[in-house]
Protein backbone atom coordinates (compact mmCIF):
# COMPACT_ATOMS: atom_id res chain seq x y z
CA UNK A 1 0.00 0.00 0.00
CA UNK A 2 1.01 3.65 -0.87
CA UNK A 3 3.43 5.19 1.81
CA UNK A 4 1.62 8.46 3.35
CA UNK A 5 4.66 10.88 3.34
CA UNK A 6 5.38 9.65 -0.60
CA UNK A 7 1.73 10.34 -1.22
CA UNK A 8 1.26 13.55 0.50
CA UNK A 9 4.98 15.02 -1.55
CA UNK A 10 3.58 13.70 -5.19
CA UNK A 11 0.38 15.76 -4.66
CA UNK A 12 2.57 18.95 -3.25
CA UNK A 13 3.97 18.50 -6.85
CA UNK A 14 1.40 17.82 -9.34
CA UNK A 15 -1.79 19.94 -7.35
CA UNK A 16 -1.73 23.15 -10.02
CA UNK A 17 -2.29 20.62 -12.41
CA UNK A 18 -3.69 17.81 -11.09
CA UNK A 19 -7.23 18.84 -12.33
CA UNK A 20 -6.22 19.64 -16.30
CA UNK A 21 -4.55 15.92 -16.29
CA UNK A 22 -7.22 14.22 -15.26
CA UNK A 23 -9.03 15.88 -17.80
CA UNK A 24 -7.00 15.49 -20.08
CA UNK A 25 -5.70 11.85 -19.57
CA UNK A 26 -9.63 10.36 -19.48
CA UNK A 27 -10.53 12.50 -22.13
CA UNK A 28 -13.18 14.01 -19.55
CA UNK A 29 -14.66 11.12 -18.73
CA UNK A 30 -13.74 11.88 -15.38
CA UNK A 31 -16.40 14.44 -14.92
CA UNK A 32 -18.88 12.72 -15.94
CA UNK A 33 -18.11 9.75 -13.58
CA UNK A 34 -17.94 12.89 -10.44
CA UNK A 35 -21.34 14.00 -11.78
CA UNK A 36 -22.53 10.22 -11.26
CA UNK A 37 -21.29 9.62 -7.88
CA UNK A 38 -23.14 13.45 -6.82
CA UNK A 39 -26.76 12.08 -7.96
CA UNK A 40 -26.13 8.73 -6.76
CA UNK A 41 -25.43 10.44 -3.20
CA UNK A 42 -28.29 12.94 -3.46
CA UNK A 43 -30.63 10.50 -4.29
CA UNK A 44 -31.57 11.01 -0.88
CA UNK A 45 -32.56 13.75 -0.07
CA UNK A 46 -31.00 17.90 -1.20
CA UNK A 47 -30.49 19.07 2.37
CA UNK A 48 -27.93 16.61 3.65
CA UNK A 49 -24.82 16.83 5.32
CA UNK A 50 -21.88 15.46 3.29
CA UNK A 51 -18.21 14.84 4.20
CA UNK A 52 -16.21 14.05 1.05
CA UNK A 53 -12.69 12.37 1.73
CA UNK A 54 -9.51 12.58 -0.21
CA UNK A 55 -11.59 16.00 -1.84
CA UNK A 56 -8.19 16.37 -2.95
CA UNK A 57 -9.11 19.83 -5.59
CA UNK A 58 -12.76 19.88 -4.42
CA UNK A 59 -14.43 18.53 -7.55
CA UNK A 60 -16.85 16.40 -5.63
CA UNK A 61 -17.18 18.78 -2.98
CA UNK A 62 -17.87 21.75 -5.20
CA UNK A 63 -20.20 19.71 -7.47
CA UNK A 64 -22.65 18.92 -4.53
CA UNK A 65 -23.01 22.65 -3.51
CA UNK A 66 -23.55 23.43 -7.09
CA UNK A 67 -26.26 21.08 -7.32
CA UNK A 68 -27.76 20.32 -4.27
CA UNK A 69 -28.69 21.87 -1.58
CA UNK A 70 -26.04 20.06 0.91
CA UNK A 71 -23.86 21.26 3.67
CA UNK A 72 -20.23 20.06 2.86
CA UNK A 73 -17.31 19.42 4.74
CA UNK A 74 -14.43 18.69 1.87
CA UNK A 75 -10.89 16.74 3.82
CA UNK A 76 -7.73 16.07 2.47
CA UNK A 77 -4.29 15.84 3.80
CA UNK A 78 -2.28 17.82 1.56
CA UNK A 79 -2.43 21.51 1.96
CA UNK A 80 -1.56 22.21 -1.86
CA UNK A 81 -4.64 20.38 -3.10
CA UNK A 82 -6.90 22.23 -0.27
CA UNK A 83 -5.50 25.60 -1.40
CA UNK A 84 -6.10 24.62 -4.93
CA UNK A 85 -9.74 23.58 -3.82
CA UNK A 86 -9.69 27.21 -1.88
CA UNK A 87 -8.97 29.24 -5.59
CA UNK A 88 -12.05 27.25 -7.42
CA UNK A 89 -14.78 27.75 -4.38
CA UNK A 90 -13.78 31.58 -4.26
CA UNK A 91 -14.18 31.79 -0.84
CA UNK A 92 -12.02 31.19 2.24
CA UNK A 93 -11.30 28.13 4.51
CA UNK A 94 -14.70 27.05 6.40
CA UNK A 95 -16.49 29.49 4.02
CA UNK A 96 -20.33 29.47 3.63
CA UNK A 97 -21.50 26.43 1.78
CA UNK A 98 -18.60 24.31 1.69
CA UNK A 99 -16.12 24.05 4.41
CA UNK A 100 -12.44 22.47 3.44
CA UNK A 101 -10.40 20.88 6.18
CA UNK A 102 -6.91 19.55 5.88
CA UNK A 103 -6.72 16.52 7.68
CA UNK A 104 -5.80 12.68 7.33
CA UNK A 105 -8.68 10.54 6.14
CA UNK A 106 -7.43 7.84 8.77
CA UNK A 107 -8.10 10.01 11.55
CA UNK A 108 -11.51 12.44 10.83
CA UNK A 109 -11.62 15.11 12.82
CA UNK A 110 -15.35 14.49 13.52
CA UNK A 111 -17.43 13.04 15.58
CA UNK A 112 -19.53 9.81 15.12
CA UNK A 113 -22.58 9.88 13.14
CA UNK A 114 -21.78 13.86 11.96
CA UNK A 115 -22.33 13.17 8.66
CA UNK A 116 -25.75 12.17 6.47
CA UNK A 117 -23.34 10.85 3.63
CA UNK A 118 -19.49 9.94 2.91
CA UNK A 119 -18.38 10.14 -0.04
CA UNK A 120 -14.06 9.65 -1.98
CA UNK A 121 -13.08 9.89 -5.22
CA UNK A 122 -10.23 8.04 -6.48
CA UNK A 123 -8.69 8.09 -2.81
CA UNK A 124 -9.31 4.99 -1.49
CA UNK A 125 -6.28 3.54 -3.60
CA UNK A 126 -4.03 6.05 -2.31
CA UNK A 127 -4.60 5.10 1.54
CA UNK A 128 -1.90 3.11 3.92
CA UNK A 129 -4.89 1.52 4.75
CA UNK A 130 -8.19 0.97 2.81
CA UNK A 131 -9.78 -1.02 5.70
CA UNK A 132 -9.15 2.33 8.21
CA UNK A 133 -10.04 4.55 5.59
CA UNK A 134 -13.54 2.96 4.91
CA UNK A 135 -14.42 2.20 8.85
CA UNK A 136 -13.84 6.02 9.14
CA UNK A 137 -15.79 7.36 6.50
CA UNK A 138 -18.30 4.81 8.26
CA UNK A 139 -17.57 6.41 11.25
CA UNK A 140 -18.57 9.76 10.35
CA UNK A 141 -21.73 8.77 9.31
CA UNK A 142 -25.02 8.13 11.38
CA UNK A 143 -26.90 4.94 11.51
CA UNK A 144 -29.13 4.63 8.08
CA UNK A 145 -26.61 6.90 6.31
CA UNK A 146 -24.56 6.11 3.31
CA UNK A 147 -20.71 5.62 2.13
CA UNK A 148 -20.20 5.95 -1.63
CA UNK A 149 -16.74 5.64 -3.27
CA UNK A 150 -15.55 6.40 -6.72
CA UNK A 151 -12.17 4.19 -7.76
CA UNK A 152 -10.74 3.01 -10.40
CA UNK A 153 -11.02 -0.75 -11.53
CA UNK A 154 -9.32 -3.66 -13.77
CA UNK A 155 -11.19 -4.07 -16.69
CA UNK A 156 -12.92 -7.55 -16.75
CA UNK A 157 -12.26 -8.19 -20.76
CA UNK A 158 -8.71 -9.47 -21.33
CA UNK A 159 -8.27 -7.44 -24.27
CA UNK A 160 -9.64 -4.10 -22.69
CA UNK A 161 -7.03 -5.23 -19.87
CA UNK A 162 -4.08 -5.45 -21.70
CA UNK A 163 -4.86 -2.13 -23.20
CA UNK A 164 -5.43 -0.35 -20.51
CA UNK A 165 -1.55 -1.77 -18.48
CA UNK A 166 -0.25 -0.52 -21.52
CA UNK A 167 -2.19 2.84 -21.20
CA UNK A 168 -1.31 3.32 -17.19
CA UNK A 169 2.68 2.41 -17.73
CA UNK A 170 3.55 4.77 -20.54
CA UNK A 171 0.85 6.97 -21.77
CA UNK A 172 -0.03 8.32 -18.18
CA UNK A 173 3.49 8.66 -17.38
CA UNK A 174 4.51 10.29 -20.35
CA UNK A 175 1.66 12.62 -20.70
CA UNK A 176 1.87 13.42 -16.57
CA UNK A 177 5.53 14.39 -16.81
CA UNK A 178 5.38 16.87 -20.33
CA UNK A 179 2.66 18.98 -18.65
CA UNK A 180 3.95 18.48 -14.71
CA UNK A 181 7.22 18.14 -14.92
CA UNK A 182 6.89 14.88 -12.49
CA UNK A 183 7.10 11.26 -14.56
CA UNK A 184 7.71 9.75 -11.39
CA UNK A 185 4.59 10.95 -9.90
CA UNK A 186 2.40 9.95 -12.42
CA UNK A 187 4.64 6.44 -12.34
CA UNK A 188 3.65 6.21 -8.65
CA UNK A 189 -0.10 7.02 -9.45
CA UNK A 190 -0.38 4.54 -12.82
CA UNK A 191 0.91 1.73 -10.07
CA UNK A 192 -1.55 2.20 -7.22
CA UNK A 193 -4.02 1.95 -9.74
CA UNK A 194 -2.92 -1.13 -11.45
CA UNK A 195 -2.43 -2.77 -8.06
CA UNK A 196 -5.26 -1.64 -6.59
CA UNK A 197 -8.52 -4.16 -5.41
CA UNK A 198 -11.36 -6.19 -7.50
CA UNK A 199 -14.78 -4.76 -7.20
CA UNK A 200 -15.45 -8.15 -5.16
CA UNK A 201 -12.64 -6.95 -2.72
CA UNK A 202 -13.72 -3.46 -2.12
CA UNK A 203 -17.28 -5.00 -1.48
CA UNK A 204 -16.05 -7.09 1.17
CA UNK A 205 -14.35 -4.39 2.86
CA UNK A 206 -17.12 -2.23 3.19
CA UNK A 207 -18.88 -5.58 4.57
CA UNK A 208 -15.58 -5.97 7.14
CA UNK A 209 -16.65 -2.16 8.43
CA UNK A 210 -20.02 -2.67 9.38
CA UNK A 211 -21.56 -1.40 5.96
CA UNK A 212 -24.66 -3.26 4.80
CA UNK A 213 -26.53 -3.11 1.20
CA UNK A 214 -22.77 -3.03 -0.84
CA UNK A 215 -23.31 -2.12 -4.54
CA UNK A 216 -21.15 -1.55 -7.33
CA UNK A 217 -22.01 0.36 -10.39
CA UNK A 218 -20.23 -0.13 -13.21
CA UNK A 219 -18.57 2.95 -14.90
CA UNK A 220 -17.42 2.61 -18.56
CA UNK A 221 -16.59 -0.54 -19.56
CA UNK A 222 -15.54 -1.94 -16.03
CA UNK A 223 -12.73 0.75 -15.48
CA UNK A 224 -14.04 2.39 -12.77
CA UNK A 225 -17.29 1.48 -10.09
CA UNK A 226 -18.86 3.61 -7.95
CA UNK A 227 -19.78 1.66 -4.74
CA UNK A 228 -22.35 2.52 -2.49
CA UNK A 229 -23.59 1.36 1.02
CA UNK A 230 -25.53 2.05 4.51
CA UNK A 231 -24.18 2.01 8.13
CA UNK A 232 -25.93 -0.25 9.81
CA UNK A 233 -28.31 0.97 12.35
CA UNK A 234 -27.20 -0.08 16.32
CA UNK A 235 -29.59 -3.23 17.27
CA UNK A 236 -32.98 -2.15 19.55
CA UNK A 237 -31.73 -2.35 23.34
Amino acid sequence: MPNPQTVRNLFAVIAGRYDLLNHVLSCSIDRLWRRRLVALAAAGGTDLRVVDICSGTGDIALAFRRRTGARVVGVDFSREMISVAQRKAGRPLGGRGIGLVCADALTLPFADGDFDVATMGFGLRNLSDYGRGVAEAARVVRAGGRVLILEFAPPTHRGVLVLYRLYLRFVVPIVGGLLTGSMSAYEHLSDTIAGFLEPREVIGVMKVCGLIDPKAVRLTGGIAYIYSARKRAPAPV
